[in-house]
């Protein structure tokens, strides 16, 4: 065992210890959003497409493996090696768990949304572009990872190799993020009808790209600016540890934002509607404006169509005209 007095020179415990604690408190706070919006998520669309599902449900299943594997690694520093100096400094498994798993998470996010992006603008040229980005950030995290297995150990993981690889992987991320937030952004925008419906899912959608996208891109570009300023210190390791859940939790809160809380603040129809009721796809139509045959006005037709093509480009195995019409002489669907 090695004393606390033998650290690094002008290196502090709580420079190396204390990230790691907030980096660990932080991953399983992450972790536990994602299993609400997996379960809402689970709830609210049995409908969807079972590429959608297996899709959700991988990732949720990576993102399961990753935090058994981090307290695995939080119990052997501060439970089997507490007070040891090497089991402090060791790799474990952040080799796999940061580098890795975040550059394919987000190569897996972004090309979700590159998908959306070709949905909206009907063409691959961008898209492609993303994927394109997004794949040499995740070789550059393979990459990244496979030198810190060879270095062994946290101090030692800012050698010329790895500085450049992790310089490739979190800048290709954070590029790709910024390019999503702004293409996603102006497509949405084009999108908008004018009709208040389609405006307010618009709208939604909007805010919501910008403050996932930059989550993300904030969170790596602060990874890549600690790391190459604070050298033999491990404050990178909180920001690099939240990575993928940020990708996993902002997919989550797209797909679950299809469905409202009925009489909510955000619902597109008036609250006052004393026939608004929930529905399996959680898309509420304003019955006042329906006809008398339960057929939608132009408008909510309109903010129906945005609304699948913008979320998932259809991807309930049910029509629209099924699930999200309501009669308005019995309040149900037709």
């Amino acid at each position: 065992m090695i004393p606390a007095s033998e650290l690094p020179p002008n290196t502090r415990l709580v420079d190396l210890a204390g990230p790691l604690v907030v980096g660990y408190l932080l991953h399983w706070g992450l972790f536990g959003t994602l299993n609400v919006q997996i379960y809402l998520y689970y709830e609210a669309f049995p409908a969807d497409k079972l590429t959608y599902k297996l899709f959700v449900y991988g990732l949720y299943a990576v993102e399961l493996v990753q935090t058994i594997l981090v307290s695995l690694d939080a119990f052997d520093v501060f439970g089997y090696g507490f007070g040891d100096m090497r089991s402090l400094m060791a790799m474990h498994h952040n080799w796999l768990i940061v580098p890795i798993m975040s550059g394919l998470v987000a190569l897996a996010s972004q090309t979700f949304y590159a998908h959306r992006i070709f949905l909206l603008s009907e063409s691959w040229k961008i898209p492609s572009l993303i994927i394109t980005i997004s794949l040499l950030g995740a070789v550059g995290g393979v990459v990244t990872g496979t030198f810190n297995v060879l270095n062994g150990d946290l101090g030692e993981i800012h050698d010329r190799d790895t500085s450049i690889s992790l310089g490739i992987w979190g800048s290709a991320a954070a590029f790709s993020d910024i390019m999503i937030a702004v293409c996603m952004t102006y497509y949405l925008a084009k999108h908008d009808s004018g009709f208040r419906r389609t405006h307010a899912i618009v709208s939604k959608f909007i805010r919501l790209t910008i403050e996932t996208g930059s989550a993300t891109a904030v969170t790596a570009i602060v990874n890549l600016i600690i790391f190459y300023s604070f050298p033999g210190r491990l404050y990178y390791s909180t920001s690099g540890m939240i990575i993928t859940k940020l990708y996993a939790n902002s997919i989550l809160v797209v797909l679950n934002a299809r469905f409202q809380i009925r009489h909510g603040r955000s619902a597109y129809g008036s609250s006052s509607d004393p026939m608004t009721s929930v529905f399996p796809s959680f898309i509420f139509l304003d019955t006042h404006n329906a006809s008398s045959n339960g057929v939608c006005s132009s408008s909510e037709r309109t903010a129906v169509s945005i609304k699948e093509t913008v979320l998932l480009g259809h991807v309930s195995d049910k029509p629209i005209e099924t699930r999200d019409i309501i009669d308005p002489r019995d309040g149900g669907s037709t």
